[in-house]
């Protein structure tokens, strides 16, 4: 239940700097609220009560912004430019100055500038957030006790705290700058990873389908070369490439369509898949069309040509509900690996053992 209201917050389907938003918005918001209500108990004055509490009307407008006419950058813009030079200085001198925690809420306030806003926006509201901030502080000198310059503003605007009451204050207000600082950095790490993840199963996928025919689900004939290089295949003794063609495939495609044409051609790539060893340099992969080679790996000829005549078997005995009249078979022509200094004169000759194949009556293999 808890995962799924930070869910709820972070928002499932936006991208990482709107979360980021989304976490300042929420957590900023019960902060702000909850400065408001400790305000109100430390008695300051009514004009306190009243900048304390017109923060949070601020995070309520934000977040109207936001979600009712859904101004997203406004929104951001607002928070950070509103909140560092209207409701922080506002606070400032009505809650304490210098002599109170409200530095601490400077700093939050600066804190959120970096991951709202991007480029020249950042940078620019960081720089007058900041100038403004060291103006507040120096101009707060002169209203301290003890000062020569100290001059003489209605306590109701300039609030001047007791010993016990700035320490109660500061004590607060690093508790709540704390929990906001940390809260936010922790949902915002989550929802780095979170993004990081879909990040890494998106590219999974990208890499699935770089390598795999959609169809079959057979590697592709730009991964089969790749593999031939990246295990040195060529010249191995106990490596042969074999390559198949289904017979007369065209007319399945004319007579019974393209559909179920391509069911035809996954049921075969299954026999395939099912020839090849998985855990062995074994690969099986669709060439293009109805073409199909396998690389497959054993001690002699004839064990290839033996595993090579079961596979030839099991498609002729491929039938289907739909129309179990229809048998289709194949050809192919094999090549030990041994002797090809190129992966395509490789293929090439088994290529032609194909089609010696065909030439010899099909539903054969030639090695």
């Amino acid at each position: 239940m808890f995962k799924r209201f930070i869910n709820r917050i972070m928002g499932e389907n936006t991208d990482l700097q709107e979360r980021i938003f989304r976490v300042i918005l929420y957590v900023g918001s019960v902060v702000v609220a909850i400065s408001a209500i400790v305000t109100f108990m430390e008695d300051l004055s009514p004009f306190a009560a009243i900048i304390t509490a017109s923060g949070l009307i601020f995070f309520i407008l934000v977040a109207v912004v936001y979600f009712r006419f859904h101004l997203l950058n406004p929104a951001k813009l607002l928070l950070c430019y509103t909140l560092n030079l209207l409701v922080i200085p506002a606070a400032f001198f009505t809650c304490g100055g210098i002599d109170s925690g409200m530095p601490l809420y400077m700093l939050a306030g600066l804190f959120i500038i970096i991951p709202l806003l991007d480029g020249k926006a950042r940078w620019i509201c960081f720089t007058v957030s900041l100038i403004a901030d060291s103006c507040l502080i120096g101009f707060s000198y002169n209203f301290m006790e003890g000062t020569k310059a100290k001059t003489k503003i209605d306590s109701n605007f300039i609030a001047r705290l007791s010993l016990e009451d700035r320490i109660v204050d500061m004590l607060m207000s690093i508790i709540l700058v704390s929990v906001f600082i940390g809260l936010t950095i922790m949902l915002v790490l989550r929802a780095y990873i979170h993004e990081r993840e879909k990040a890494k199963e998106l590219y999974d996928r990208l890499d699935e389908m770089s390598r795999k025919d959609e169809l079959t689900g057979l590697y592709n004939r730009r991964y089969f070369f790749h593999y031939l290089d990246e295990h040195n295949i060529r010249g191995s003794e106990n490596c042969y490439t074999a390559m198949f063609d289904i017979d007369h495939f065209k007319n399945v495609n004319d007579v019974y369509g393209h559909l179920f044409g391509d069911t035809v051609l996954r049921d075969v790539a299954h026999c395939l898949k099912e020839l090849c060893r998985e855990d062995t340099i074994e690969l099986s992969c669709r060439y293009g069309g109805e073409e199909f080679v396998a690389l497959l790996q054993g001690n002699d000829p004839e064990e290839i040509i033996n595993r090579l005549e079961e596979f030839r078997l099991k498609v002729s005995r491929l039938r289907w509900q739909e129309h179990p009249e229809l048998a289709v078979t194949i050809s192919g022509g094999v090549v030990q690996c041994k002797g090809f200094q190129h992966a395509r004169d490789m293929l090439s000759q088994a290529d032609k053992y194909l089609y010696e194949a065909k030439e010899g009556g099909r539903n054969r293999i030639v090695c």
